[in-house]
């Protein structure tokens, strides 16, 4: 055995110098066992019990409390430290392995997970949330509405991260609760060169013009949108990735809807964006069980979301 251990050992149990930190930080015997839930007499037996131990007098009794000798104050560091120790070594462990045994399970669409989640988890683990987030630990899943819905009812996962449509029903599952997350505005995309005299100002002035879609649900809201406006889109291209949507338009191929979150990430040059009213917006939530919602690491992961902004509200 190391001799730092075998010596360690010889100078009584680490849990009796934290009761004695327990007791120094109370300012009494009978204030720390009114924190810490035991009874004066226990406290008074380890605290004997470690004095003989180390060979020295911790603190005097007085009638307002006690007030601890040189060797307590001396004592009281190294407590400090163990103390830290020991809470450190609980926080490392949720880090690595995540909390209760396993990491707190998130999905989300691409654009999220790319820039508001993947911003709001950088946060998280340099330390700048709170600090109790600095526990937790997240597995993160890339998921359209609709399959990262069916992952939180089967279990799969423990928060979903969606969006829908201001048009449309908000999703929801019995038994689980939804958090608003912002409002994200949808914008034309058009290559600049298509736009230099500033004459596209509304969906009927690209009519005409070729078409890249996203996802099922995105391309389900660009078409309902144009028919809206009076006609139907002529798709050119369907991607669900964000970059490659916009470096599309660059290119001249096509003219496009896109959040104008996503651009805030994954912007391309040589696209003009154009605010439409009446492209409307999405509306982006959090969905989690009843039972999770009030957690810790749920609260801590939305505190920072709102930090770094879900949505931008404009250009």
């Amino acid at each position: 055995m190391s001799n730092v251990f075998e010596q360690a050992l010889t100078l009584g149990e680490p849990k009796r110098l934290l009761i004695f930190g327990a007791i120094a930080q109370a300012g009494s015997i009978g204030g720390a066992a009114r924190e810490l839930g035991w009874s004066q007499p226990a406290l008074s037996q380890h605290m004997n019990a470690l004095e003989k131990d180390l060979g020295v007098t911790l603190f005097e009794r007085t009638a307002r409390g006690i007030v601890l000798t040189t060797a307590g104050q001396l004592a009281l560091i190294r407590a400090n430290e163990v103390a830290a120790s020991v809470t450190g070594l609980r926080g490392d462990l949720a880090k690595a392995f995540g909390l209760d045994g396993r990491n707190v399970r998130l999905a989300g669409f691409p654009s999220f997970v790319i820039g508001p989640l993947a911003a709001a988890l950088g946060r998280l683990e340099s330390g700048s949330g709170a600090d109790a987030a600095q526990q937790h630990s997240y597995e993160v899943a890339e998921a359209e509405p609709p399959e990262a819905m069916a992952m939180l009812e089967n279990g799969a996962i423990d928060i979903a991260f969606m969006f829908h449509h201001e048009d449309e029903e908000a999703p929801g599952l019995p038994g689980h609760d939804t958090v608003e997350l912002g409002t994200d505005h949808l914008d034309l995309l058009v290559p600049e060169r298509w736009n230099r005299a500033g004459q596209i100002t509304h969906l009927t002035d690209v009519a005409d013009l070729p078409w890249i879609m996203g996802c099922v649900r995105c391309r389900s809201t660009a078409e309902r949108l144009c028919r809206r406006a009076g006609f139907e889109p002529r798709t050119r291209h369907i991607t669900d990735n964000p970059g490659a949507i916009q470096s599309l338009v660059a290119n001249g191929l096509g003219v496009a809807l896109l959040p104008r979150s996503a651009r805030r990430y994954t912007a391309v040059s040589g696209i003009d964006a154009i605010a439409l009213e009446e492209a409307g917006a999405r509306r982006v939530t959090a969905m989690t069980s009843d039972g999770l919602r009030s957690s810790s690491e749920v609260e801590d992961l939305l505190a920072a979301l709102r930090t770094v902004e879900v949505t931008v509200e404009s250009q």
